[in-house]
């Protein structure tokens, strides 16, 4: 991430900061992908869960990592490269074990282009399992309720077939040893047909499920079908490992 301004606190648990949109995140239409889109989003979460003394290393100490459950991602105006975006992100406070954060990102003229929905659960890192509650000790300062809400759900489609393979190599995990979050909207998107792409052809909609891991090393079957999207054409697309899937997703255009 590029920050060309100081970050900026609002009231609230509201944090903003100002961001270029950068290059080699963007496409053939030199607009930013939805892969770079959501390595923005976990920067600027990143970055206020530092500001907040709740960092990496904070979460280590107790143990604990963040993992996503699944997100939304809606597209409202084209990013071009090289944009100056502000970007202002919002955790909520928990219902049962998840976790909400909403972060908007708004052009100069400070209209709304794009916003994640994002679900996180707290997970222990010795057991891999979900946690209800934060360790005793550990205190994540997220009091606010945030009232902006996506829809969600995944639909499936009727039918299948398959499109290749995708393995969790280098460039793709993270320090958890897994493929990364935000890959798995880069793979969706190359899984496509080329000809979405064709005339400035943007992802409207993106809907992901995180089932389960993809460690460093392993592969998992990409199977894509067609499926209405509560009246809306899209594309359901499924990668199972295993006998597991891995991750579902919707995509609108």
């Amino acid at each position: 991430m590029i920050c060309y301004d100081t970050p900026d606190r609002k009231q609230g648990n509201a944090f903003a900061e100002q961001v270029i949109a950068p290059q080699p995140d963007c496409d053939l239409n030199s607009q930013l992908t939805i892969g770079g889109l959501l390595r923005l989003t976990q920067q600027a979460g990143m970055d206020q869960c530092e500001a907040l003394g709740v960092g990496t290393d904070y979460m280590l100490r107790f143990h604990t990592a963040w993992m996503l459950a699944r997100l939304s991602v809606e597209s409202y105006l084209p990013i071009l490269e090289d944009s100056k975006l502000k970007v202002v992100t919002e955790p909520s406070i928990p219902s049962r074990a998840t976790y909400k954060r909403v972060t908007s990102f708004y052009h100069q003229d400070g209209k709304l282009a794009a916003q994640v929905d994002a679900r996180w659960v707290l997970a222990d890192l010795q057991n891999r399992k979900i946690l209800r509650q934060p360790p005793e000790g550990m205190q994540l300062p997220f009091f606010s309720l945030v009232e902006t809400e996506h829809r969600v759900e995944i639909v499936r489609a009727d039918s299948l077939e398959s499109c290749g393979q995708v393995r969790a190599c280098y460039s793709r995990v993270d320090l958890n040893g897994h493929l990364n979050n935000t890959r798995y909207a880069d793979i969706i998107c190359d899984a496509l047909p080329l000809s979405l792409w064709d005339n400035g052809g943007r992802v409207r909609k993106m809907v992901i499920y995180y089932r389960n891991e993809l460690p460093l090393g392993q592969s998992m079957e990409l199977s894509l079908g067609r499926c209405d999207y509560h009246g809306s054409a899209a594309w359901y697309l499924v990668g199972t490992a295993q006998e597991k899937r891995c991750f579902e997703a919707n995509v609108l255009f």
